[in-house]
């Protein structure tokens, strides 16, 4: 996650607004076969009029829905086993391409600071999506990096100062979430708005060249949230992009995802259990508030 100077005027831009309004969908690509997710290539349209490309996984009965924010200048490719995983597991997975990714064409992709507003209208626009695809099912956010903000702003994070609260997301996952951000974080209680359970995962050797020195920074969001549903995982040795592949500690950071989204979405009482029981170890730190 890039650090940067967040304008005001942008965060209030026509971007953030009406999750109510109008889907409307370009001919699709589906494929499937059998127990395997169907896979569907989308064009929304957003409240402001913007084309916003989707991928959706899904398996043939869901019991979940996760909004996807993928990291800031980065690609759906990269991250698709996260998505295929989270299939496999049972959610239907919508992602979002964000005006900022590398898969965009290059006059086409927006600075990350201009993205911050479009990324919460795409997700506005891919949870109105969800509601009639997929009516019925509960919904969380999860993002990596600048996606974890993108998702824990659709779960209240900022309100009022910035409208991105996403209502029919129920819960937040955040892979590596940002740090402080200049002109935002300051803000008075920031994340008094989040009342939904949230799961942060990062590692001790989360860093990001030139933008974030220090692991520790990626707690900030989490040391700051309200005391209640919230669970942090501390990966030791764990990198910045440990999400997708076979680095220290990915397996049990998995375990605790689909262990938390069935709790926290469906109810799953197994699962709730494993979750509670979740405790530190020689590899992992396990916090809460």
């Amino acid at each position: 996650m890039h650090r940067f100077r967040l304008p005001l005027a942008l965060v209030l831009s026509l971007g953030l607004a009406a999750a109510c309004a109008p889907i409307s969908r370009s001919p699709t690509t589906v494929t499937a076969g059998p127990a395997v997710p169907a896979v569907e290539t989308l064009t929304l349209s957003a409240p402001d009029g913007r084309s916003v490309p989707v991928l959706v996984v899904a398996p043939a009965r869901p019991v979940g829905v996760v909004l996807f924010s993928h990291g800031g200048g980065t690609s759906l490719a990269a991250i698709r086993p996260v998505i295929d995983r989270l299939a496999g597991e049972g959610f239907a997975v919508i992602a979002p391409t964000h005006a900022d990714s590398i898969d965009r064409p290059s006059d086409q992709r927006s600075t990350l600071q201009a993205a911050f507003a479009t990324r919460i209208g795409d997700m506005a626009t891919v949870s109105g999506f969800a509601s009639s695809r997929f009516a019925g099912l509960p919904q969380a956010a999860l993002g990596h990096s600048y996606g974890a903000l993108t998702g824990l702003l659709a779960g209240g994070a900022f309100t009022p100062m910035v409208p991105g609260r996403v209502e029919a997301v129920k819960a937040v996952v955040m892979f590596s979430s940002p740090g402080p951000i200049p002109g935002l974080s300051e803000a008075p209680h920031p994340l008094d708005g989040v009342k939904v359970p949230t799961l942060l995962i990062t590692g001790t050797a989360d860093t990001v060249p030139g933008f974030v020195a220090d692991p520790a920074a990626h707690l900030f969001y989490f040391d700051r949230l309200l005391p209640g549903d919230h669970t942090a995982l501390v990966v030791k040795g764990a990198a910045h992009n440990f999400m997708i592949g076979a680095d220290t500690g990915s397996e049990r950071s998995w375990l605790l995802v689909v262990d938390f989204l069935k709790a926290r979405l469906t109810g799953d009482s197994r699962a709730a259990a494993r979750f509670a029981a979740a405790h530190s170890d020689d590899q992992t730190d396990v916090r809460r508030r």
